[in-house]
């Protein structure tokens, strides 16, 4: 699969931190995006949360201000993360530490694909549970946003995927579905091996992006 300029630490260190606050972070589907992982992440109920990819410290902030202790990590010096380290490295960095989840949001599709379960084994080590999303690869056709009667709303998605490959987006290695193996199922697979439940989806206005609740603990 073609890719389009520097990808990988050579390129995700190296950005400016404007890039995260420029006008395409300004659309609605991102702020979107940013929004539903913070009410995922509000979903696990947590106390201690580490972020990998610490972007604008958008959820980051929110949470804090909600109460919750977060610790972020980044590769990218410019962002001012709490912790600035490739992931791999972080077990070192943060020896002796727990939290009660790891969010990963955007964030391994920059690194390739046979990293994929050593990343894994690394969020594992840092929390039993994990909430991850990557983007899909397969441009998408339709209607999304929100039906309400009164004050109660539904969310509301009526398309389809349009069968053609594309170029993957600048910085990302792979995709999910731009390789037989980065297909969500194989993903999934791969998860479930860490972890004793893994749901999946996609986010409900950004069709783009796909999420990945992942918990080694009981049923609540």
């Amino acid at each position: 699969m073609t890719r389009q300029g520097k990808v990988g630490s050579q390129r995700e260190a190296g950005l400016a931190r404007s890039y995260y606050t420029d006008e395409s972070n300004f659309s609605p589907e991102h702020l979107f995006s940013m929004s539903y992982q913070i009410r995922q992440l509000h979903g696990f109920r947590p106390q201690r949360v580490l972020e990998i990819g610490i972007g604008n410290g958008f959820v980051s902030t929110f949470l804090r201000q909600a109460g919750v202790e977060v610790v972020t990590a980044d590769i990218n010096p410019a962002l001012r993360p709490d912790v600035c380290a490739p992931l791999h490295e972080l077990p070192k960095h943060l020896a002796g530490e727990r939290f009660d989840v790891v969010s990963c949001c955007e964030v391994l599709e920059h690194m390739p694909f046979d990293e994929f379960g050593r990343n894994l084994d690394v969020i594992r080590s840092l929390a039993p549970e994990a909430f991850i999303s990557l983007p899909g690869h397969f441009p998408w056709a339709g209607f999304m946003g929100r039906l309400g009667i009164h004050n109660r709303f539904v969310n509301v998605s009526l398309g389809i995927r349009i069968p053609c490959r594309r170029r993957l987006t600048d910085g990302h290695y792979w995709e999910i579905a731009s390789e037989w193996q980065t297909r969500r199922s194989a993903l999934v697979a791969h998860m479930r091996q860490r972890f004793a439940r893994v749901d999946s989806g996609v986010f409900p206005m950004n069709r783009y992006h796909f999420y990945f609740r992942c918990s080694d603990k009981e049923a609540r």
